[in-house]
């Protein structure tokens, strides 16, 4: 169009007015306080998709059921209320399969399978019995083992089993 060379370009006010070359506006750019923005920035970055990439596809919160201490039910086994959240973060539905150890001949007389639907947290009561008489009376430690079925994810939660004097 016979317009002078360099009418239109990609540069600020101050490298025109001082005609800067294409070098000088390179190393203006490339001063150490943005490499170290750009440094931190991809830090950030890269711990952010690591994070990301190795986040657990569901967790687990226990919490002890406070309205309900042990109390012996119509069987003669001594239980505990528990509450358990369960949180999927997978996609897509997935069934949790619950077990609980750490005394003898402990076992969960509530529903041990778990439907979950995707990006969403369940709260499921459980209830957890022992025979009664067969451990001293305390506080002793137990664990829940919640397993994805289908997958090998698997979240351990410790508790307490409260055993009333």
């Amino acid at each position: 169009m016979g317009y002078a060379r360099g009418l239109v370009k990609y540069s600020t006010q101050n490298a025109v007015n001082q005609r800067w070359s294409g070098a000088d506006i390179l190393r203006h750019v490339l001063r150490p306080r943005v490499l170290v923005y750009s440094g931190i920035l991809l830090a950030v970055v890269v711990v952010m998709l690591v994070s990301l990439a190795l986040r657990s596809p569901f967790k687990v919160d226990v919490v002890r059921d406070r309205s309900t201490l042990s109390r012996i039910t119509e069987e003669g086994t001594l239980e505990n209320v528990y509450r358990l959240q369960i949180m999927n973060a997978a996609e897509h539905a997935q069934t949790y399969h619950l077990k609980v150890k750490g005394l003898p001949n402990i076992k969960i007389t509530t529903d041990t399978d778990v439907l979950v639907e995707p990006a969403q947290a369940r709260w499921v009561v459980l209830r957890a019995d022992i025979p009664y008489g067969s451990v001293p009376s305390g506080s002793h430690k137990i664990e829940f083992e919640v397993q994805a079925l289908g997958t090998d994810e698997v979240a351990i939660e410790k508790s307490v089993f409260i055993v009333p004097r």
